[in-house]
């Protein structure tokens, strides 16, 4: 969510949920790993079961069109680009969509689970495409803004929480947490994240920290590239 998000950007912490979509407290490492991982954290049950995740849109009008194509192409040069996760589909939602549903309104932009457990939940994404009600700066940058908080709430959306919940957070940082808090410690606090309200650049100029890519590619795997042989 991003209601107290002017000024500040965000941190990449993932959470895992049991069946119900609650928190589960578990080891921060699983079972048989003592190294520490170097940043992030996850909800472990929250991860999806593979790499490639529908989305749709719950609404799509017309008016819309340029700006659901700016939040696609932030999405793929960001988590996808540094992952093996593929986002596919972007059209318009049926009752039994798979995936990731997406609501553009007038509210605060929020996804109401984290990770898998968002899946086919009408709404279960809340995009806002007049964000300089709230900052007013995004009026004369609206595409920008779109983007940088698309990114972070993708971030929530393949199950990373907000950096600032962590228990090794500053802190001065602990007063913006928000949501449910990861139980596996990818990597180490970064201050940096697009997940991270304590970050000093807003959203993290809607762009991935090195801590975040090392998080979703230690979760997810990193990009897959084809080979390529050249002709005989």
């Amino acid at each position: 969510m991003l209601s107290r998000m002017a000024g500040v950007a965000i941190g990449l912490s993932v959470v895992l949920l049991n069946q119900t979509g609650a928190a589960l407290a578990q080891p921060a490492l699983p079972a048989g790993k003592i190294i520490e991982q170097d940043f992030g954290t996850i909800v472990r049950l929250s991860k999806w079961p593979g790499t490639t995740i529908a989305v749709c849109w719950e609404s799509s009008q017309s008016t819309d069109r340029q700006l659901r194509e700016v939040v696609k192409r932030a999405v793929e040069d960001t988590w996808q680009r540094n992952s093996a996760l593929h986002f596919e589909g972007w059209q318009a939602c049926q009752a039994a969509s798979p995936g990731i549903h997406i609501r553009v309104a007038e509210d605060h932009p929020h996804t109401k689970r984290v990770g898998r457990y968002l899946d086919q939940m009408q709404d279960g994404m809340v995009l806002n495409f007049r964000p300089e009600r709230w900052r007013p700066s995004c009026h004369w940058q609206l595409e920008f803004c779109v983007a940088a908080i698309a990114v972070h709430e993708f971030g929530h959306a393949i199950g990373f929480t907000h950096e600032q919940n962590r228990p090794d957070a500053p802190e001065e940082c602990k007063a913006d947490s928000q949501g449910i808090r990861g139980d596996y410690l990818v990597t180490r606090y970064d201050p940096s994240s697009i997940m991270n309200y304590c970050n000093p650049v807003w959203i993290g100029d809607g762009k991935l920290s090195q801590l975040d890519i090392a998080s979703v590619r230690t979760v997810y795997g990193a990009p897959v590239v084809s080979a390529v042989h050249p002709s005989p």
